[in-house]
């Protein structure tokens, strides 16, 4: 470095700014990444079977369509509900809802897995027709 403040006929300010601009710029990426990792999924559920007292409940990433396991399914109906957790390898559930003598019962159902926004809606399940 000479008197007028240059480095290799650089002026060091610019040298300075440089470093503290790649620097600053690690960071943000690493920001960058780390919040990519944490952003929540949607996902989609369907009701393949939903009549003769069954309601069969499947799991997919919204976005790719691929089956989500690992899901907990929570299944709330008129004086009950029941839940189950999915293994790795499946994405669904077959529920039997107790009607109680009515032709229709309304369930609620929840679906839940970590790094998904939790799912929750509603479905008609009808009765088995009697003979």
């Amino acid at each position: 470095m000479n008197e007028s403040g240059q480095l290799m006929g650089v002026p060091i300010k610019l040298v300075m700014a440089l470093v503290i601009g790649t620097m600053t710029m690690g960071i943000l990426m690493q920001f960058v990444g780390t919040a990519e990792r944490t952003i929540l999924r949607d996902m989609k559920v369907t009701f393949p079977r939903t009549t003769s007292d069954n309601l069969t409940v499947k799991v997919f990433d919204a976005q790719s369509g691929d089956a989500l396991g690992d899901a907990t399914i929570v299944v709330k109906y008129p004086g009950g509900m029941k839940a189950h957790t999915c293994g790795e390898s499946s994405n669904q559930n077959r529920f039997s809802i107790p009607m109680n003598g009515a032709d229709c019962v309304v369930v609620t159902v929840r679906v839940t897995r970590h790094g998904y926004i939790p799912w929750e809606g509603e479905v008609a399940v009808t009765a088995a027709k009697k003979k």
